[in-house]
């Protein structure tokens, strides 16, 4: 009751400390609350970063393109070499944007993917034709799409253009190459 000369009874003071304290429901989601991974986003699974693999399809879809476009006729030639243009931009963008998650400097040079020592023989190989290509740009389309939905922000726009940029090349500028011969 109140005390009409003390004046009203003073509040309890509450602190999270001693509601913490007093409640093991407060410990609960105090421990709770406390083991959620902090950071927003998809986490990164332990092992090779995914875009390593984007990265040498994309430095081999260049080498192939370029391979191709040494015995293609001058109109299939050129855009079997702005195909490997492409291709090797798409590399170097995926160069950048993996050193930059690993926190390390941007290298100045690129480095070209090493095959391997091809084996003499009798008849050399013959060289890629413009459906090798083509085959290539559709796998690496097909891959970078694929990944696109496990990753955010920029990773996932830049996946998204070399989708749409190899789809662009095998659809357009090869399919048209192709029917005109």
């Amino acid at each position: 009751m109140l005390d009409p000369e003390s004046g009203p009874a003073p509040v309890p003071v509450l602190s999270r400390r001693r509601m913490l304290a007093n409640s093991g429901r407060g410990l609960l989601a105090l421990a709770l609350v406390g083991s959620a991974p902090v950071g927003c986003g998809p986490s990164r699974p332990p092992g090779p970063d995914p875009l390593e693999a984007q990265l040498q399809a994309a430095r081999q879809d260049s080498e192939l393109a370029t391979e191709a476009a040494k015995a293609a006729p001058p109109p299939t030639a050129a855009a079997l070499r702005e195909v490997a243009a492409q291709r090797a931009r798409h590399a170097d963008a995926l160069v950048e944007e993996l050193a930059r998650a690993a926190g390390e400097p941007i290298p100045t040079e690129t480095t070209t993917a090493t095959s391997a020592t091809p084996v003499p023989s009798d008849k050399p190989a013959p060289p890629p034709t413009v459906a090798d290509v083509v085959g290539a740009l559709r796998k690496s389309a097909d891959s970078a799409a694929e990944l696109v939905p496990s990753l955010s922000g920029y990773r996932a726009g830049l996946l998204g253009s070399i989708a749409a940029s190899c789809t662009a090349a095998f659809t357009v500028a090869l399919m048209t190459e192709r029917k005109q011969r």
